[in-house]
C-alpha cells in the first residue's frame, strides 16, 4: 500500500478527507501508523476561524498515539512495533512522520506503555498541559481553594489535577450532567453559571478563590473571574480566546488586591516545551490514578470528523476520539 487517507483543513469551514501518498520517513524520522487521535477544541477553533501557526492544507490533529511502522536512516534506540505518542500536527491521518531530532520537536517521541488503553493514551498531551497550568502557572498548594470555570473535557482534567494536588476544588458549569462529572473527578463543590463569582465567594466563606482557572475561551469571563479571586489570588487563562481576545477589566481591583493574571499554553513545542510534564502525565495515566477514558463520549472515523466538530460546537459530546482506520 502506498496511499493513505487523511482529513485536512483547506480554508475556513473547509475540511476534506483526501487520499495522499504515505509519507516517507526522512533521516532520524519514524513512520507511525496512527491508532487514535483525540479531537481537541483547538482543532475546532482552527476549523472555524482559521490557522495561525501553519499553512493550508493543514492537518490539526496533535493528540495521537500509534505504532512505529518503519525507521528512517540514522534512527537509533527505536524499533518497529513500539507504541509512541505524537504531539505534532498530523494526527488526522492513517500514517504520520514523527521526528526523533530534538531540535525539530521538543525531546522526540514518547514511548507509551502497552497496557494503557488507547482512549486513555490520547490524553497525554492535554493532561500535560493541565499539569503545567495547575502546578507551574497557578502554583496550586495543598489546601488552597481552586475554582475551575467550565467543565468541558479540559476543565474536568484541570479539576482532577487540582484535586490530586490536594486543593479544595469548585467547578462552575451551566450543564447539569457536566457538573456531575466534575463531582466524579473529585470536585467538592459545583455550581451553575448564574452569578458564579458570588457563589465562589460563598463557597470560600467570603474570602474568594486562591486560584481561578478559566477553561472557556470567552474573554467576557475574565472580569467576573477577577471578581471571584481572594486577596493575592491568581487567575490562569488556560483556554485560547481565538477571535474573542479583547477584555475590559477593573485595573483597581487587580492593583489593590495584588492579583496575578497569567496565561497557560501548549507545552509541546519550543520555546514552551516541558518534557517532564509529558512524562508525569504518562505516569498518571499508566498507573491508573487518572483513568481519563471516562471522558470519552464518542468515536469517529475520518469521514466523521466534520460531524465531530459540529458536536463539539453544539456541546453534544465531551471528548471524541478519532480512529483513522475506522471507528469501532
Amino acid at each position: 500500500m502506498t496511499t493513505m487517507r487523511a482529513a485536512r483543513l483547506h480554508d475556513l469551514l473547509d475540511l476534506r478527507v483526501e487520499t495522499l501518498p504515505i509519507p516517507e520517513p526522512g533521516p532520524r524520522d519514524l513512520l507511525v501508523r496512527i491508532e487514535a487521535c483525540g479531537i481537541c477544541p483547538t482543532d475546532v477553533r482552527k476549523y472555524r476561524i482559521g490557522v495561525n501557526d501553519g499553512e493550508y492544507p493543514f492537518n490539526p490533529g496533535h493528540e495521537w498515539v500509534g505504532r512505529i511502522e518503519s525507521l528512517g536512516s540514522g534512527v537509533h534506540g527505536w524499533r518497529v512495533g513500539q507504541r509512541v505518542y505524537g504531539d505534532t500536527y498530523a494526527g488526522y491521518a492513517e500514517y504520520a512522520v514523527l521526528s526523533t531530532d530534538r531540535q525539530r520537536w521538543s525531546y522526540g517521541p514518547l514511548l507509551v506503555d502497552e497496557h494503557v488503553p488507547t482512549d486513555r493514551a490520547v490524553f497525554i498531551e492535554p493532561l500535560a498541559d493541565c499539569l503545567h497550568a495547575v502546578h507551574d502557572q497557578a502554583r496550586v498548594e495543598a489546601g488552597e481553594r481552586v475554582a475551575v470555570v467550565g467543565a468541558g473535557q479540559m476543565g474536568l482534567q484541570l479539576a482532577a489535577v487540582a484535586v490530586l494536588a490536594s486543593a479544595d476544588v469548585h467547578v462552575v458549569e451551566p450543564d447539569v450532567e457536566r457538573r456531575e462529572r466534575a463531582r466524579a473527578v473529585g470536585a467538592r463543590s459545583v455550581s451553575g453559571a448564574d452569578d458564579w463569582p458570588a457563589t465562589v465567594r460563598a463557597w470560600s466563606d467570603g474570602q474568594g478563590a486562591n486560584v481561578v482557572i478559566l477553561s472557556v475561551g470567552n474573554s467576557d469571563l475574565i472580569a467576573p473571574a477577577i471578581e471571584a479571586l481572594a486577596h493575592h489570588g491568581r487567575l490562569v487563562l488556560f483556554a485560547g480566546f481565538g477571535d474573542r481576545g479583547q477584555a475590559t477589566v477593573d485595573a483597581n481591583r487587580i492593583h489593590y488586591k495584588e492579583l496575578t493574571i497569567t496565561g497557560s499554553e501548549w507545552i509541546g513545542v519550543p520555546p514552551a516545551e516541558q518534557r517532564g510534564r509529558y512524562e508525569q502525565a504518562h505516569r498518571l495515566l499508566s498507573d491508573g490514578r487518572l483513568p481519563l477514558e471516562s471522558l470519552v463520549t464518542a468515536h469517529c472515523g475520518l469521514d466523521g470528523v466534520r460531524d465531530a466538530f459540529d458536536d463539539v460546537i453544539a456541546m453534544r459530546t465531551l471528548k471524541t476520539v478519532l480512529i483513522p482506520g475506522g471507528a469501532p
